[in-house]
């Protein structure tokens, strides 16, 4: 994104910052290294994978990245053909391993809130094979261990095979000659994943090898013989062939790792800055409202009662050239950093310390002539090294470009100096350039009020308290105070006043003028800050009353609601209660009248009893049983034993009900079956009430399964 000379807008001090957020080694490096993207679609896509990060955060809280080593060095040696890696290298990448089968996981279970990421964390490779091998041969610290598997039965076989050589030959060692004066113990151990013995201190000369470590008292140094060494690289060596072997999934496992945790180190970052995604203007358009300096930020949750003024940066196509100006240590510098750093922190995915619908362009190069960078090498002072950085800028500087100016005209004569500053803004303005500048020449802060294309913008001071309050205000020269600052800094009297009489008349008219509309802006703008006090008491007690209002209006339509409910329920009842009496009055005149019925029809059909007068005429069982026999009447065949009631009204259904009990009866059916459905179970309930009251019911009940369910009653009559 161009150069950024000297000091410039301390771009690396924000990436140590984001750094701090970063939880691995390769998230780190990512983020001191840093640099901006110039293409809308990735920086789009990076804005989107911060907030992505952040939506993340809180709902599924930081990724499970582990303490994990940076195993890069170990990957790239294992490049080399035949090149070994050490116990705790190859021990090291279990972790990481690990590390991917994790986040893996919380990449899935983030999914809802964060696609994009899912996605990402989804490409991790597993590297299962190399996981198994690497655990089950060696130690969290590297040592080799014992255990084999006989998934990698062939590889653990070798391994097996080498260790038992390697140990044969150390323990003939136990045997040689001076073995008794050479050796303070005889046993192998493992010293950081290679095979060795103890040695007596003063005995090293006498058995060539490497020493891995030394006891606490230093008597005995724990060697690796120089005939074993090969042996034991036999191990390491089948191992690191493993690693070898996987290096494209490794590299891109640690590549994915960094390029999420820098994803999450910018969500982290954002999160403490309270910060805004901002948009991406397709133009040339910087509108930055409440924009914080993030340094400044930062610094302020160290010491709070450092708070941070927040400033508005706003340029575009229709005028490119802003033009700060006041006194000095009123943040007319921190406000051109600002700008350099938020645009830099956008351009890289981060999300930015501004209100809700700040914008900012895509630019293709930054850059910045702040502070003093005279160059001691090559001899030049402040003015020299500004203008060969001028040069510089001007060679490169296009449409997409942003410049960045302080001091503008410093460093030499008054007046040539703001001629040649002004020179320099009419050729970076033809050139489409948008640029942002300091100065204290008052030549320049007439070339703003009146050059097309240029604004100016002054840091305020209050003449009050004598000091700045690092607010910016726009369309309005500022001054330098000089003259104030040094009374109040307590220089005499007399040398001010003597200052004052060397001003020329003109200059004297301008300042009395500059501070009369200071003071007259400051009056409207305490008068607007009152009025938009006022307006915004207004509004919340408008709103309070609005929303007692409609809390008011909701509770008179649920006591409303609840007293319709209340009356329509007692109706309801009413009516169910009145229509319950009538159904069982009729049902208990249908009974009577469907009793005498019968009866009636009994008598016709019974042959009449012989007189006996005077006599008592008693029936033996067998003559009941004749009887009975005499007055059955002959089935009629024709009656179904079921009712079909589906679709019937519940007063259809009822009468339908009565009329086919008399016939099943007269029938001589035992168990009949009544079809009424589910539906909203008001003719079931209808028929049930009146097979309860019915003197030819002795007892009926819901339907199995293969009855038909709770849409049929099956009805068991009074037939015996």
């Amino acid at each position: 994104m161009g150069r950024l000379w000297g000091r410039g807008v301390e771009w690396d001090e924000v990436r140590a910052l984001l750094a701090h957020e970063a939880d691995t080694p390769m998230g780190q490096e990512q983020a001191l290294t840093l640099e901006p993207a110039t293409e809308s679609g990735a920086i789009r896509q990076a804005l989107t994978e911060t907030r992505e990060g952040r939506q993340a955060l809180a709902e599924a809280g930081p990724p499970p990245w582990g303490a994990l080593p940076d195993v890069r060095p170990s990957l790239e040696r294992a490049r080399v053909p035949e090149a070994l890696l050490e116990g705790p290298e190859l021990a090291a990448l279990v972790p990481l391993i690990e590390a991917g089968s994790r986040l893996r996981a919380y990449g899935r279970g983030a999914a809802p809130v964060a696609p994009r990421l899912a996605v990402r964390f989804s490409s991790l490779p597993s590297l299962t094979p190399l996981h198994e091998l690497l655990s089950r041969s060696l130690t969290p610290e590297g040592t080799l261990t014992d255990e084999a598997s006989p998934r990698l039965r062939t590889i653990r076989r070798k391994i097996r095979e080498q260790r038992a050589e390697i140990v044969k030959v150390l323990e003939a060692l136990f045997h040689s000659r001076g073995a008794e004066t050479t050796f303070q113990d005889r046993y192998v151990t493992l010293r950081h994943g290679r095979y060795v013995v103890p040695v007596r201190a003063e005995a090293l000369p006498r058995l060539k090898g490497i020493v891995h470590d030394r006891s606490q008292s230093g008597a005995t140094l724990f060697v690796e013989p120089e005939r074993v060494v090969e042996m034991n690289n036999g191990i390491l060596q089948a191992l690191t062939d493993e690693v070898r072997a996987a290096l494209p999934e490794l590299d891109t496992l640690v590549e994915g790792i960094g390029d999420l945790d820098l994803i999450f180190a910018r969500a982290e970052m954002a999160e403490h800055m309270e910060a805004t995604e901002p948009e991406i203007d397709a133009g040339r358009t910087i509108a930055l409202t409440q924009a914080r300096h993030p340094l400044l930020l930062a610094q302020s949750w160290k010491e709070p009662g450092r708070p941070v003024v927040p400033v508005d940066l706003h340029l575009d196509a229709d005028r490119p050239l802003l033009l700060v100006t006041g006194p000095n240590a009123g943040g007319k510098t921190v406000a051109l950093k600002t700008l350099g750093l938020l645009s830099l922190m956008a351009q890289a995915g981060c999300h930015l310390p501004v209100n809700e619908g700040s914008r900012l362009p895509v630019l293709s190069r930054l850059f910045a002539v702040i502070g003093d960078d005279q160059s001691v090498a090559e001899n030049l002072s402040t003015f020299s090294a500004f203008v060969k950085q001028v040069r510089e800028i001007l060679e490169q500087v296009d449409d997409r470009s942003l410049v960045l100016l302080d001091e503008l005209g410093a460093g030499t004569d008054p007046d040539e100096g703001a001629a040649l500053a002004q020179a320099i803004l009419e050729d970076l303005q033809l050139r489409g350039a948008l640029v942002m500048a300091t100065t204290h020449l008052e030549p320049l802060k007439a070339f703003a009020s009146t050059h097309r294309g240029a604004r100016n913008a002054s840091v305020e001071f209050d003449g009050a308290r004598l000091a700045p309050t690092f607010r910016l205000l726009y369309d309005r020269p500022g001054q330098s105070y000089a003259l104030t600052i040094a009374a109040r800094l307590g220089l005499h009297d007399r040398l001010i006043d003597r200052a004052h009489s060397h001003r020329s008349t003109q200059a004297r008219n301008l300042q009395e003028l500059l501070q009369r509309l200071d003071a007259e802006a400051r009056q409207s703008a305490d008068r607007a800050a009152e009025a938009q006090r006022r307006e915004s008491q207004a509004a919340a007690l408008l709103a309070r009353a609005q929303k007692e209002i409609e809390t008011a209006q909701a509770k008179a339509k649920e006591i409303v609601a609840r007293a319709k409910a209340e009356a329509q329920a007692l109706l309801a009842d009413i009516k169910r209660k009145i229509a319950e009496e009538w159904e069982r009055l009729k049902s208990k005149e249908r009974s009577k009248r469907a009793l005498e019925a019968t009866r009636k029809r009994l008598a016709e059909a019974a042959p009449p009893a012989p007189p006996a007068p005077a006599r008592t005429v008693v029936l033996t069982p067998s003559w009941r049983d004749k009887l009975r026999e005499s007055v059955r009447m002959p089935e009629k065949t024709d009656v179904p034993d079921e009712l079909m009631l589906i679709g019937k009204t519940t007063d259809e259904g009822r009468d339908l009900v009565e009329k086919y009990l008399d016939d099943a009866f007269l029938a001589g059916r035992r168990i009949v079956r009544l079809v009424h459905g589910k539906g909203t179970g008001a003719l079931r309930k209808a028929v049930h009430e009146l097979l309860a009251v019915h003197p030819l019911v002795e007892s009926f009940r819901p339907g199995t399964p293969n009855e038909g369910g709770g849409g049929a009653t099956v009805v068991e009559l009074k037939v015996d």
